[in-house]
């Protein structure tokens, strides 16, 4: 095989080459919709934002158009002609409640801010006396005075602006203007201003939606934007539009692309010279598609679960006989050689190959027949050589007590030892059995303990601390006397001062954890981390042969993750822990 080169099954290969297939024709057919639904959509989108824009214009026409007639019919009002003929020295303002009046009968007093007559005369006619008409304004030098005036008795509209005639009145106006002529002199006898309700231009464009971000505004002739939702942004310099691009295209729309594509679509009102710019957001306009987006998606998902379903169909059923080894090898991968290898094929290859791998596990099985056989035998020697290791001298020193104590006429103590002695050794024989219950363990030590208490009186004293939950877990036999051993002939017995042994048992988790400490001499940090590592010839001769003897039984039938574990401190005594796992049934060992 080449180095670096994937390798891949039979089955995976067929499977990802057939769905790659089926999958680019999927992509590419819902590619072709996407262009053909985004085609459609952007062709729709322009339709109807025009639509919509030209019905806008045609409300805003009819406002303005109206107004004009308001104009018209005010400045032909015989009450105001005759004001502005009067001879008045400097300037004069009344309150003419005919204007008031006339805003009343034609319901519009909501539509218009203010109206204000500026004769030529000096007069000035406001439709309402709280109105002060700010003095220091010359209007004559106005560019929509001088609008009016030129247009003779035309039609005038101005840009949006802030009312500034009136004092204490700053709300956002546009205005129309007309000059009042005198029918038979033809003189000029003064400019009407109606300063319009923003409001209301703004009521009338914010009718018309596109979509949830669109909006509108209106824009003069000289690129000048009359109408925006943000005219106050607008007028301050912090945000604008692209005028340009709008004047150059009259009528119709076009799409701007920046952070997000924009449909701009123009229709131009040429009775007034004003352009509706509508501006939405094409993103929009795709999401009214999102039904036929998502059937093309479901469609397209249920190709891909047909094709992954075909796909692993046609690979399962070449690949068939070789999974199956597979699955065999997995098998025999997690320890189970029971398996049973019959795979019908008729492929000479995979027929060699099943009926070697059958050869293969036969022999394995066997070996491992041998292998259990052998650490049978192993394990009961170990026990073996422990028992020969701990009995005999344990017994001359027990017997060697009795007699001591027999020699004293210390009857009762010799009668407690002797029946002491008898419990301890029928216990270790366990009636062969190579695991008991955790109760007989801690009965042996007990009894252990009681002859060395004996022995060493005052010396030894000693604490068994046992949860009574535990007593029906199981464990490898004799595992707590050589701990014992090992504190009392290691730990205390060299002592001046008194020696104690603790014992504790509990259950933790799924475990069971037995505890042994000393305050006897304790051991170094080098002897600690040795002391289950070291070889059987140095064990000995350090008299730790019985120490490691525990550990590795422990391990040989309930695993490596068992065993003993140290800790010391040197001059302040050693706790050596046990950990078992909590068994109530013994099938054999690992």
């Amino acid at each position: 095989m080449k180095k670096g080169l994937k390798t891949r099954t039979l089955r995976e290969k067929i499977f990802s080459y057939f769905f790659t297939l089926i999958m680019s024709i999927i992509l590419i057919l819902d590619g072709f919709f996407l262009y053909k639904i985004t085609t459609v959509t952007e062709k729709n989108a322009h339709s109807y934002s025009y639509e919509i824009i030209k019905q806008l214009g045609r409300n805003v026409e009819s406002y303005v158009e109206y107004m004009k007639q308001v104009s018209w019919v005010l400045s032909q009002d015989s009450e105001i002609r005759s004001m502005l003929k009067k001879e008045v020295i400097g300037e004069l303002v009344y309150e003419m409640p005919t204007l008031e009046q006339f805003k009343m009968n034609a319901n519009i007093a909501n539509d218009i801010e203010s109206i204000i007559v500026f004769g030529t005369n000096g007069v000035r006619l406001v439709d309402n006396d709280q109105y002060k008409i700010k003095n220091y304004i010359n209007v004559e030098e106005m560019d929509w005075y001088k609008e009016a005036i030129h247009a003779n008795g035309n039609f005038v509209v101005s840009l949006s602006h802030i009312q500034n005639y009136i004092e204490n009145n700053d709300t956002w106006v546009f205005s129309v203007s007309r000059s009042i002529i005198d029918k038979k002199t033809k003189e000029v006898l003064g400019v009407m201003l109606i300063d319009m309700s923003y409001k209301k231009l703004a009521d009338i464009c914010n009718q018309i939606t596109l979509g949830n971000t669109g909006y509108v505004y209106i824009m003069s002739q000289n690129k000048d934007i009359i109408y925006h939702p943000q005219q106050q942004l607008i007028y301050s310099g912090l945000k604008s539009e692209n005028l340009t691009s709008v004047q150059q295209k009259v009528e119709g729309s076009f799409m701007e692309k920046e952070d997000k594509t924009k449909l701009v679509t123009v229709h131009t009102l040429p009775e007034i010279g004003w352009t509706v710019v509508g501006v939405s957001y094409f993103n929009e306009f795709m999401l009214s598609m999102t039904n036929i987006l998502l059937t093309i998606g479901v469609i397209s998902l249920i190709c891909v679960v047909l094709s992954l379903i075909v796909a692993g169909q046609i690979s399962q059923e070449i690949s068939k006989p070789i999974l199956e080894l597979e699955d065999i090898m997995s098998q025999v991968e997690k320890g189970d050689l029971s398996v049973n290898i019959d795979i019908e094929t008729n492929t000479k290859e995979i027929q060699n190959l099943s009926g070697s791998l059958h050869t293969m596990l036969w022999e394995i099985r066997a070996l491992l027949r041998k292998i259990k056989e052998n650490e049978t035998d192993l394990r009961k020697s170990e026990l073996k050589v422990l028992q020969a290791q701990i009995n005999p001298h344990f017994l001359y020193n027990a017997l060697d007590t009795i007699i001591w104590l027999g020699e004293r006429k210390e009857n009762d103590k010799v009668v407690l030892m002797t029946s002491a002695l008898a419990k301890y050794f029928r216990l270790s024989l366990s009636k062969g059995a190579e695991v008991i219950p955790l109760f007989n363990e801690i009965e042996h030590i007990k009894y252990y303990l009681q002859i060395q208490k004996i022995r060493y009186e005052e010396k030894l004293n000693y604490s068994i601390r046992i949860d009574p939950n535990i007593y029906e877990y199981l464990t490898v036999k004799i595992i707590l006397q050589p701990l014992v051993e090992n504190a009392i002939y290691h730990g205390i017995k060299d002592k001046d001062e008194e020696g104690f042994i603790f014992i504790e048992g509990h259950k933790e988790g799924d475990n069971v954890i037995l505890s042994v400490q000393d305050n006897g001499k304790g051991m170094t940090k080098e002897q600690m981390e040795t002391i289950l590592t070291r070889p059987i010839s140095l064990a000995i001769t350090k008299g730790g042969v019985a120490i490691k003897n525990v550990h590795q039984r422990i391990q040989v039938y309930f695993g490596q993750e068992y065993g003993l574990s140290y800790q010391s401190e040197l001059g302040k005594g050693t706790k050596v822990t046990v950990t078992i796992p909590a068994l109530t049934e013994w099938e054999g060992g690992k």
